[in-house]
């Protein structure tokens, strides 16, 4: 059985590195049971510092979207309406607690909505004792303790104490609760730049069973809430026309890009070590199979084009930019136009469509790579790191690790 050694990708520093490396451990301990699953972080050391560059970045401001031009709905699949509205929730977790304005700056009370008190006294007691169901899921993503902390600070925020008091209308306060905690848990896991470690699927499991404590009955989240955040959709407008959004863009991947930069001016010094990782790991386990994402894709391709590494089995790279370096001529190790050494190992490339920083690699490395599209259901930039709770990955690094 091959080991496998995770390289983390642009951006990425400790907690979070742990928190993901102990999730593709706990997911392949159930696929690949006795299976190693080594470290290869390298953020601390090749990365830029914090705060590093932010000087020199020019300052333009975050463009100011009308807040009444939602996407048409005609235009979103049923997936892409959810991601879209997600993301929104992500970064405004409150924005389902919030009442519809009654035209003189005030929201409008939910005449019939008395469940206030009850759903508040429910959601309490919720956030000491969660059921065992809700618990299973909450030990992927931070435990009761982060779980406690979110829903406490929506029902102490200014909207969930309004929503409370006047109500949202029937039969609406439970569910928009717990939306609201779980976007709270998930935002500010992706703010301190945790990935997401929980599938949209165990997302919306988490909503229904916190509504279903509080009372309620889960349904699904509609574009309410792109109405009243109308900068949401255009963030979907990202995925069809980044030029639009490229102040948004500049300020949510920088100092991250910095990692990127530094790595094209310096990289061998990261290639180095990937490399001696891989000889480590090699000599305990025979032949590694190379999980790398990002940053880190773009390093391993690089590194296994210029030197054969027999102590690598095979290479996944996901959210991996490398096809499309070589493409434009930016890929240190490979000369723009040439095809990848004979020595080079298999390859499976993953990519997620909703993923900015995701490419496919065979038509660049036709015959030599396999792409494998899958889609986590997140928006971008979640999308980015969605990947490692998804069900499919897991079960395609059990598959090379039992080879």
């Amino acid at each position: 059985m091959s080991a496998l050694l995770f390289v983390h990708g642009t951006g990425v520093r400790q907690p979070a590195y742990d928190e993901t490396l102990e999730l593709l451990r706990t997911a392949l301990a159930r696929i690949a049971p006795g299976a190693p699953v080594h470290d290869c972080y390298w953020g601390a050391t090749f990365g830029v510092p914090a705060n590093a560059g932010t000087a020199a970045l020019p300052g333009a401001p975050v463009p100011d979207l009308p807040a009444d031009d939602p996407a048409p709905e005609e235009e979103l699949t049923s997936e892409d309406r959810q991601a879209v509205v997600w993301g929104a929730l992500y970064d405004d977790p409150l924005a389902v607690l919030r009442r519809p304005d009654d035209g003189q700056g005030l929201g409008a009370p939910a005449f019939g909505d008395r469940s206030g008190p009850e759903v508040g006294h429910r959601a309490r007691a919720l956030a000491e004792d969660p059921p065992e169901r809700l618990t299973a899921l909450l030990d992927l993503a931070g435990g009761p303790a982060a779980f406690r902390a979110s829903l406490t600070a929506v029902l102490d925020s200014e909207p969930g104490r309004d929503a409370l008091t006047h109500g949202l209308g029937p039969g609406q306060l439970p569910q928009a609760v717990a939306t609201a905690t779980v976007a709270h848990l998930l935002g500010g896991a992706l703010r301190r730049g945790t990935p997401v470690l929980w599938t949209t699927d165990q997302r919306d499991e988490a909503v229904r069973v916190v509504t279903g404590e509080l009372g309620g009955q889960a349904r699904g989240i509609g574009l309410g809430v792109l109405v009243l955040h109308g900068w949401a959709a255009h963030r979907f407008g990202v995925m069809r026309a980044v030029e639009k959004r490229r102040a948004w863009l500049m300020t949510r991947i920088h100092p991250q890009a910095g990692d990127i930069l530094k790595y094209l001016a310096r990289g061998a010094a990261l290639r180095a070590f990937i490399k001696d990782r891989v000889t480590a790991v090699a000599r305990e386990h025979g032949p590694v199979t190379l999980l790398a994402h990002s940053l880190g894709g773009i390093a391993a391709v690089d590194l296994l084009a210029q030197e054969e590494l027999p102590g690598v089995h095979h290479l996944v790279t996901v959210g991996s930019q490398a096809a499309h370096l070589h493409e434009i001529g930016a890929l240190p190790g490979l000369d723009p136009g040439k095809p990848l050494p004979e020595h080079f190992p298999a390859w499976t490339n993953v990519y997620d469509a909703r993923d900015l920083l995701g490419f496919p690699a065979e038509p660049v490395f036709p015959a030599r790579v396999t792409d494998l599209e899958l889609s986590s259901g997140q928006p971008f930039p979640a999308a980015h790191s969605g990947y490692f709770p998804n069900p499919e990955v897991h079960r395609l690094l059990g598959r090379l690790l039992g080879a």
